[in-house]
């Protein structure tokens, strides 16, 4: 429990320096502005973009004349998988996304429902969630080491999106690009004004909350709400060179994991947590139970496939925790599948 208090601690005071004035926080602390005061009406578009860029999800929805109820339409959602050609240029990427708008709107006929409905559109708006921290001006945060879609720097992605939707005529406007779990905060609390919090757990780790206005230094007042939504990027916290380096409980294969990942010293807590790590951090236990001859057996100089790095994924954990057969047959099928090696 003290650890833990400890660890709180160093976060409260982490998320506070976040919100000051010329002062440094690992998190990202980010405010994202949100027009609360405004009800959305009619038909929109929702596009959601993984940090890696591998998915692409695509989803409609329609809301009543008050903006109070939300409505699915047609086939709402549907999920588009880009191919690893189009994530090496930034230019083809976003040609990939115009062309998943072009076949959701096809196949899933948004337009036919929103004239059925009485709100014939010109253009259908489109909200962009995207797996990065993203800045006021809707570009990927400099200090986003993830970022493998090369969108660092100068790259407006609402610009980069309207030039893919104009080449392609298609009829489409973008009206916002948010980190997406400050997209899940907002839609939330749309739909019950009580929620303030938003966490996710998957690729990635990270949190986003409700803030007082009053409380963030460097933005002024605002008339039309004295609330701001704010994208911490929870994930940073205990990063080498902070204050909070040595506070997170490490294993030995924690720092393994951390010193041969793409970004040593970065992100610390995700990797302690997060879907992307925890199949590589168990996939070291298993290799050094087997090194020491704890289990399974090899013959000398055999090289399995579960030697790979991030061989071992997640989803595998599960299935192997559930299994409580006397013969282990879950855990043997997946071993003996997906690695060769056979349940002793």
């Amino acid at each position: 429990d003290s650890q833990l208090a400890e660890i709180v601690q160093g976060l409260r005071a982490e998320m506070n320096k976040g919100l000051k004035r010329n002062s440094r926080s690992e998190l990202h602390m980010s405010p994202s502005f949100v027009h609360s005061y405004s009800q959305p009406q009619g038909t929109s578009l929702g596009m959601a973009i993984e940090a890696s860029g591998s998915r692409i999800r695509l989803t409609s929805v329609t809301f009543d004349a008050s903006g109070a109820t939300a409505t699915t339409t047609g086939s709402s959602t549907q999920v588009f998988i880009t191919p690893s050609t189009h994530k090496r240029s930034t230019a083809l990427f976003f040609d990939h996304l115009a062309f998943c708008i072009r076949e959701f709107l096809h196949t899933s006929r948004v337009a036919d429902c929103s004239e059925n409905h009485g709100m014939s559109q010109r253009f259908l708006p489109l909200g962009i969630s995207i797996g990065l921290p993203v800045n006021g001006e809707c570009q990927v945060d400099e200090d986003a080491k993830e970022d493998s879609l090369g969108l660092l720097g100068s790259n407006n992605v609402a610009h980069r999106m309207c030039d893919a939707i104009t080449r392609s005529h298609l009829p489409v406007r973008v009206t916002s690009v948010t980190n997406n779990t400050v997209g899940a905060l907002v839609a939330a609390n749309h739909a019950d004004k009580n929620t303030q919090v938003a966490v996710s757990f998957n690729h990635g780790i990270n949190a986003a909350y409700f803030e007082s206005l009053a409380r963030v230094e460097y933005l002024a007042e605002n008339p039309l709400s004295n609330v701001v939504a704010i994208n911490t990027e929870i994930g940073r916290f205990g990063s080498v060179g902070g204050e909070n380096t040595q506070m997170l409980p490490l294993t030995m294969w924690d720092r393994r994991v951390d010193r041969e990942s793409r970004h040593p010293g970065a992100r610390v807590l995700e990797k302690l947590v997060a879907d992307q790590y925890l199949g590589e951090i168990v996939r070291n236990l298993i290799t050094d139970f087997m090194d020491c001859q704890l289990i399974f057996t090899s013959e000398p100089g055999e090289v399995k496939p579960i030697s790979k790095e991030y061989a071992f994924h997640t989803a595998y954990m599960a299935p192997i925790m559930e299994d409580r057969s006397a013969d282990l047959a879950s855990v043997e099928a997946i071993f003996a599948a997906e690695f060769g090696i056979r349940n002793t």
